[in-house]
């Protein structure tokens, strides 16, 4: 039985991966779904709603979607299984001494272009990360590293500035993909049209907005249990197509076998089609409303308030996920061990709302633009936030927009409130929170500076002791909903969905795709 880190210190945990890590073959990882029978290769096509905007795991963004497509092309330093274990990928053997943690390589394995992969490659990569000249996404997730040396051509040392708990959770995700050295002296540009890894499959295409290819790694590192080689697909086509009525219409005459998220008022349509196979994996998408301190009305923390009681959550949930969704203070889940009931946002509340807005002297309507995305079921989410802002005293101007242009107005603080989503759940909060309420988190979309809430934070990544997380988590959260910096709206259920076909598909500790054992039937 595996040692999980929900049960012990994550010290533990390392040191008992140095004395069993040291495995050939790579077992799958997470859950899978369906067996690995019937005839190896077939080109799976994928319908996609959330077109990457780079494939350089070093500057991805869209954590809930990114690493469906980076997981085909790159492999990193380990794997980490839903239980919260870790098991070899690039990585053999891992050991711990104190500050200092000690990788042993993979040996013959080559990048895609034909490039050794060995220690300097591993060096070169984390350093670029923590480079700030690269402006890396993942740079907080190496903080604590503070040195990176290739002991020799197959070994790898960090050493930490303090115990880092995360750090093999980091390295398990995009932080620890290694990416071929000849192919990142091109530039990042380039680099991020044309990814060059060392995992399951080569990139071959990428068409914007049409589809992107991968084609099988002949030379692939990784076999099965019993010695076949992987992976089985010989090509994986994703089609881009943000219109859900359209994916579930070619999924239900073929003409995709995977998609990644459909509206609960489509696959509900599928439920009885047995060539489609719909099942909960526990994944939940989390819809949320992102409010802007830097700039506009909601610097005012009354005006904050006065949004987040105009909204009712429930009502939310039942228009855009019919009956297949939670209510949740924030990202945590019911069963999530953070999870903390005294947690709550302040309830719906109309008229409190417009005398809230009046006691900030703000009187008729107060102008505001509501951004989302052109998705189902993002528009209709920000429609009924529009109706029940109105009621409560504001003009809001909704905007419709396609993903990168969302994406660019979030970045760049040009909004006033938006509308967003992320999957869930993710191993551990700091993942969840982290990248989305710390002041140098590469998702702070609200622009937040916010001392205090740094401190908690830190707090919860700075021990091992499952009871002071939880408390510190517990607090992270009941700033952000005392501030109202956000209002989480509700968690619609995202169960994978497949063609009867399609079997071997496997899933990370959060939901995003494996393709590797993954194989077409007749």
């Amino acid at each position: 039985m595996p040692i999980s880190a929900h049960l012990v210190p994550r010290r533990t945990v390392l040191a008992g991966a140095a004395a069993t890590a040291a495995v050939a073959a790579l077992s799958a990882c997470g859950s899978s779904e369906g067996g690995s029978g019937g005839a190896s290769g077939g080109t799976l096509t994928a319908g996609f709603d959330n077109e990457p905007v780079t494939l350089d795991p070093a500057l991805s963004s869209a954590i809930s979607s990114d690493r469906n497509v980076l997981n085909l092309f790159f492999d990193s330093l380990l794997r980490e299984r839903r239980d919260g274990s870790f098991e070899p990928a690039l990585a053999t053997k891992w050991t711990v001494k104190e500050t200092e943690i000690t990788f042993e390589l993979r040996k013959g394995v080559k990048f895609h272009d034909g490039t050794p992969f060995d220690a300097e490659a591993v060096v070169l990569n984390l350093k670029r990360i923590s480079d700030p000249a690269t402006r890396s996404t993942k740079a907080a997730a190496l903080a604590s590293v503070t040195e990176v040396k290739a002991v020799d051509a197959h070994t790898v040392t960090l050493t930490l500035k303090a115990a880092d708990p995360l750090l093999l959770t980091q390295l398990a995700h995009e932080p620890g993909m290694i990416a071929s050295p000849t192919a990142l002296a091109k530039g990042a540009e380039k680099f991020g049209r044309r990814p060059v890894g060392t995992g399951p499959f080569t990139f071959r295409l990428w068409r914007s907005k049409v589809q992107l290819t991968g084609e099988r790694n002949t030379s692939y590192w990784a076999r099965t249990e019993q010695g076949e080689a992987l992976p089985f697909l010989d090509k994986v086509i994703l089609r881009f197509v943000t219109e859900a009525k359209v994916l579930r219409a070619e999924l239900s005459t073929g003409g995709v076998h995977l998609v990644r998220a459909l509206p609960p008022e489509e696959y509900e349509q599928l439920a009885d089609d047995a060539r489609i196979t719909i099942k909960d994996e526990g994944v939940r998408r989390s819809y949320y409303a992102s409010l802007n301190v830097t700039k506009g009305p909601f610097r005012n923390p009354q005006v904050r308030a006065a949004f987040a009681m105009a909204v009712e959550r429930s009502a939310i949930g039942k228009a855009a996920a019919g009956g297949d969704f939670d209510i949740a203070p924030s990202f945590a889940t019911s069963k999530d061990w953070f999870y903390d009931d005294s947690v709550a946002p302040p309830p719906y509340d109309p008229e409190k709302a417009r005398a809230t807005l009046a006691r900030a002297g703000l009187h008729g309507k107060v102008p505001i633009t509501l951004v989302a995305r052109r998705r189902a079921p993002d528009p209709t989410v920000a429609e009924l936030l529009q109706s029940q802002l109105t009621e409560a005293g504001f003009a809001p101007k909704v905007e419709v927009l396609e993903f990168q242009t969302q994406l660019e107005r979030m970045q760049n603080h040009d909004f006033d409130a938006a509308i967003l989503v992320i999957d869930i759940p993710r191993l551990d909060p700091s993942l969840s929170f982290d990248p989305y309420f710390a002041s140098d988190g590469p998702s702070n979309w609200s622009g937040l500076e916010d001392p205090a809430l740094d401190a908690l934070l830190d707090k919860g990544l700075s021990t091992d002791d499952r009871a002071l997380r939880k408390r510190a988590y517990a607090d992270v959260q009941r700033r952000i909903l005392e501030n109202n910096y956000w209002v989480f709206l509700h968690q619609a259920k995202s169960p994978l969905i497949r063609s009867e076909k399609l079997t071997g598909v496997g899933l990370d500790v959060d939901g995003q795709w494996r393709l590797e054992r993954a194989r077409i039937g007749a």
